[in-house]
């Protein structure tokens, strides 16, 4: 099939343009700019795709704004697919017009020249379960209907009413895919996308949402962002459909209600869960005072929670004649939840180029796409897979797998009895479902966990680096966590960074001391963050989170990196036997001297790689 495609580079277009490629499609795709659809596909792995052109051009312009060559070529296509379109809930009507019904406008235009030019297989238009309009009243004039709806939505509605009235006197087929609520991939959660869910998740991390809007008829209609693109894949492929509309949302009695989902998200956030309702047209009108914009939370998220069914016929008959599902996986929500905590507390995520964010068993990993022995790390208390960034950029040719651990990061918390053997069985579990030998580095309370999991699993663990683990009982002042949890809300940066300082965890003030303070303070907005270090340093204070035998570790397979200047730690006497160098640093060396650690790091590997 050749197939144009807008919105290639959104959240939405570019799972969609994902699946065309696998599909080996023909495909030309609307862009604004080169370089962010060049990022898009270096982001999915695309970079060497065939058969996918880009031309410039924008939606909201006369003939989408294309050269004539570029236009006139993209009237060879068999099927348009249009997924274009931001999401963002509080445009403007002149924002909103040029974003979603000027687009109609020009597409239906498009749609008619190639129609009479050769014949127009397909239209997908991509809208929202929101519109009112369907088959049976799609040359209506519904206008009457959405008087009371935000721009963002009305404006949508109506070009949604626009390409119907347009394409369905030219016999066009015409399948309009109506999402709900698009939420992460349905196994490892990643949601690149901040809207939506987002706002709920935020609400509820704040300590925003102690009434549940609307009560349990309520109910927030979701579908997992792969479901929707593998959808509209199914939809190009399959042959001779009649127009249709279809609701990409579980039946209102397969989901959960607005209550349910709240005290989930409470849960895994682990903040207090709501304790009663309001009315959801009070609660509007609060918002509507100004009371959202000072609470960050815009008056026009309310409108998707509803008490209405929806129809799903149309969607199930495609999905049994293509044998594919869109539900939404109850087990993935924590993922989700926690994906989305961790995107709000740190918008930006530029120094990840060249690593790939997965799920593995119960963990998120961040992975260069290399070859040969996994090498994995686990961060201390503070910390998460983005702090080794830096040493896994200098080990650029190594198979690195940097892990959140259970509660920190993207990693969803871990539901364990016991807080220490859940973090040692999500380790485990990682590495089982692997089935080959990994080369395990732990850092400060990582080192624990690792050093706990090798005497588990000793014959999977080709060697264990241990850079300043914690290996004795810490500071009794950690001991009640619930204190440690106020002081982490309270803290400013300038106080984190002299705390750093005085207790030589960094021994100068430089520039990676700034970025990691910065991470800690934007990691520390995240009351399931913030309860997750509280825990575990509570936790390294008891004798009994550090039984370990070193004297039954294989000496050949064990190294560890410690820096002398730690002011907190020391090496207890019997683990002195194991192969130890020392370096004149503190306890976060691996952060302030990420380039010191990757080449010791290289040293050792490299005996072992080779």
């Amino acid at each position: 099939m050749k197939i144009f495609l807008t919105g290639g580079t959104g959240y939405i277009g570019s799972h969609i343009l994902a699946e065309l490629i696998s599909k080996h499609h023909d495909i030309i795709v609307l862009v604004r700019s080169l370089d962010r659809f060049q990022q898009i596909l270096g982001r999915l792995n695309l970079l060497e795709a065939q058969h996918v052109t880009a031309v410039i051009g924008d939606l909201s312009k006369p003939k989408l704004g294309l050269s004539a060559n570029d236009y006139k070529r993209i009237q060879d296509s068999d099927i348009i697919v249009h997924a274009g379109g931001p999401m963002n809930i509080e445009l403007s009507q002149t924002e909103a017009e040029q974003a979603f019904l000027n687009p109609a406008i020009e597409l239906a235009e498009l749609s008619e020249k190639i129609h009479m030019k050769k014949g127009l297989k397909q239209f997908i238009h991509v809208v929202g379960y929101m519109s009112p309009y369907n088959e049976q009243n799609a040359l209506h004039n519904l206008d009457a209907v959405l008087e009371e709806t935000p721009p963002y939505e009305k404006l949508k509605f109506q070009a949604d009413s626009y390409i119907r009235k347009a394409l369905k006197p030219l016999g066009i087929p015409l399948s309009t895919v109506n999402p709900s609520t698009v939420i992460g991939h349905s196994y490892s959660g990643i949601t690149e996308q901040i809207g939506g869910l987002s706002i709920l998740v935020d609400s509820v991390r704040r300590n925003l949402m102690p009434l549940v809007p609307g009560g349990k008829d309520y109910w927030l209609p979701m579908v997992h962002i792969d479901h929707v693109a593998s959808f509209i894949v199914n939809l190009v492929q399959t042959k001779e459909l009649a127009s249709n509309t279809y609701y990409l949302l579980d039946p209102k009695q397969d989901s959960p209600s607005i209550r349910s989902l709240i005290r989930k998200i409470a849960i895994e956030m682990r903040v207090a869960p709501p304790f009663g309702t309001i009315p959801l047209a009070l609660l509007k009108s609060l918002l509507r005072l100004g009371i959202g914009k000072r609470l960050g939370i815009p008056k026009e998220s309310m409108n998707f929670l509803v008490k209405s069914e929806f129809p799903v016929t149309s969607k199930f008959e495609l999905e049994r004649k293509n044998g594919v599902r869109t539900s939404v996986v109850p087990t993935t929500l924590p993922y989700v939840i926690a994906d989305l905590d961790f995107r709000l507390s740190h918008p930006s995520s530029e120094h990840r180029e060249g690593f790939v964010q997965r799920r593995r068993s119960k963990l998120i990993s961040l992975e260069k796409e290399n070859h040969g022995t996994p090498v994995i790390f686990l961060h201390g208390t503070f910390s998460g897979a983005d702090c080794f960034v830096p040493i896994a950029k200098q080990l650029n040719d190594v198979n690195t797998w940097l892990v959140d651990l259970p509660g920190f990061g993207h990693s969803p918390r871990h539901h364990h009895p016991s807080l220490m053997d859940g973090y040692v069985e999500a380790v485990i579990e990682m590495i089982h479902e692997l089935n080959r030998p990994v080369i395990l580095i732990g850092h400060s309370f990582g080192g624990l966990i690792a050093a706990k999991v090798m005497e588990r699993i000793e014959q999977q663990i080709r060697q264990l680096l241990l850079l300043q683990p914690v290996l004795h009982p810490i500071h009794a002042k950690y001991k009640y966590a619930g204190v440690t949890k106020s002081i982490m809300k309270l803290i400013s940066r300038s106080a984190f960074r002299k705390t750093l300082l005085k207790a030589n965890d960094f021994i100068a003030d430089s520039e990676r001391l700034d970025h990691y303070s910065n991470y800690v303070i934007q990691d520390l907005q995240s009351a399931r963050i913030r309860s997750t270090n509280a825990m575990v340093m509570s936790a390294l204070t008891q004798v009994q989170s550090f039984q370990l035998k070193p004297e039954l570790w294989n000496a050949q397979k064990v190294r560890i990196h410690w820096g002398d200047r730690d002011a907190a730690n020391h090496i207890p006497e019997r683990f002195k036997h194991i192969d130890t160098t020392f370096i004149p640093y503190g306890h976060q060396y691996p952060l302030e001297a990420p380039n010191q650690v990757a080449e010791w790091l290289r040293q050792v590997l490299d005996l072992e790689l080779s």
